[in-house]
């Protein structure tokens, strides 16, 4: 690896929202209509990209090429999956054609064991179009220019978030409440945490962190940098969901909180 390509080398907020794009179809609230008049506010679910000597995507929804194509990526190498909901994988089935058509190399694909079975399911046409790789919790994947250690969070029974071993190392935990306590002992040390907050508050008990929780679990790590993602921009109270911060309201909470920062499609870090 020359030096060249690991300055080139960038981590990438393809999207940045919750399990629906912002704004939502079916919401009216003072947010969504904000994203509805400015582009800028805009959300599609949340995913990144590495893109260095090669380019790997975490995690594949369906927003996957509207993505690539804004972020002018023309090709994939690997893709890791960290939990199996729509939110994150309805767009696995775009490669295929891309593959086929482009003469890629099959796509090396890193999914939690227990989860392989969906390719022997409703995706095994793609079966013969990618290089399937179980991991677990632990595995280190070692990639050209990164390296992508493999951790547990607390969303759901399989699901994994990554520790990007770079120049700067950044922990990525997408989907979790507070994580398991091996998972807080091996992100110490990494300079920037990305951490979902998918609710801007709620008043009961989901497998996600809401803004104020992920900010206060961030404050109990040696990380200074933090970047919310996988933003809803709704509250969940009385069973309902409603509006949440605006967009100033979030630059207020930047401001109050030195180091943090709240994701957006398109937000690129040199790593």
């Amino acid at each position: 690896m020359n030096m060249d390509t690991e300055r080139a080398k960038e981590l990438i907020f393809l999207g940045s929202g919750g399990p629906f794009a912002l704004p939502h179809f079916f919401c009216q609230c003072v947010v969504c209509n904000e994203a509805r008049q400015s582009p800028l506010q805009r959300r599609t679910r949340a995913s990144i990209a590495i893109a260095g000597e090669e380019v790997t995507l975490v995690d594949a929804g369906p927003d996957l090429e509207i993505q690539l194509e804004r972020e002018r990526i023309g090709n994939i190498d690997n893709i890791i999956i960290t939990h199996w909901h729509y939110d994150h994988i309805a767009g696995l089935g775009a490669i295929g054609y891309p593959q086929i058509m482009c003469g890629w190399d099959p796509v090396d694909v890193y999914v939690p064991e227990n989860l392989t079975c969906h390719f022997d399911h409703e995706l095994a046409f793609l079966k013969e179009r990618i290089i399937l790789h179980p991991i677990h919790p632990g595995d280190i994947i070692r990639f050209p220019d990164i390296d992508c250690e493999i951790v547990k969070t607390s969303h759901t029974e399989h699901s994994i978030g990554i520790i990007f071993n770079s120049k700067i190392r950044v922990a990525y935990l997408v989907d979790t409440a507070l994580p398991p306590e091996d998972t807080c002992r091996k992100i110490g040390g990494a300079d920037i945490l990305v951490l979902d907050a998918t609710f801007d508050s709620i008043d009961t008990e989901w497998r996600h962190f809401a803004v104020q929780d992920a900010i206060n679990f961030w404050k109990t790590t040696s990380i200074p940098d933090c970047i919310l993602t996988h933003l809803s921009c709704h509250r969940w109270e009385n069973s309902r969901w409603i509006a949440g911060f605006n967009h100033a309201e979030r630059v207020a909470l930047e401001k109050q909180n030195p180091g943090l920062r709240f994701a957006y499609d398109g937000l690129r870090l040199q790593i």
